[in-house]
């Protein structure tokens, strides 16, 4: 099989297209390996491992034929890596969690229903230190 792909003309637009596309894509392969390898022990969700027998296998050899086929594509079409701050990443990741618990106190939960009247006295504080523990990490990325 020969290996090799003729350039590809792409105008900046269409390069940015392929850049974003073939990049989630990218992340998308590294999900799925890091899934099929040991899903991760969580509290509140369990991964049923439910996958039909033979996939991890088919997998195996797919997901670097796709890769290998990902590349190909970024070669013949010039296309650049973004790059990518993990420490900017993280950061949202963090700040983005401290929102969603600032807005689950008691006084955000009106819209579910009636409000137990000692939510803001027991639910509350445990969201506050969480939001406090979420806020340390992040303030430890600025070091």
């Amino acid at each position: 099989m020969d290996d090799s792909l003729d350039r590809i003309a792409v105008n900046d637009n269409q390069r940015r297209h392929f850049e974003v596309l073939l990049s989630r894509l990218e992340d998308s392969l590294g999900t799925i390996e890091t899934l099929l390898a040991a899903p991760r022990a969580r509290n509140l969700s369990r991964v049923e491992d439910d996958v039909p027998s033979g996939f991890r296998t088919i997998a195996a050899s797919e997901i670097p034929a796709i890769k290998h086929q990902i590349e190909r594509l970024a070669v013949a079409m010039n296309l650049r890596p973004s790059i990518v701050s993990l420490r900017r990443v993280i950061s949202a990741s963090l700040t983005t969690d401290v929102i969603r618990i600032e807005d689950s106190l008691s006084s955000g939960l009106r819209g579910y229903g009636v409000v137990d009247p000692t939510l803001p006295d027991l639910l509350d504080p445990a969201l506050l230190r969480l939001a406090h523990s979420l806020g340390r990490l992040a303030s430890a990325l600025k070091r």
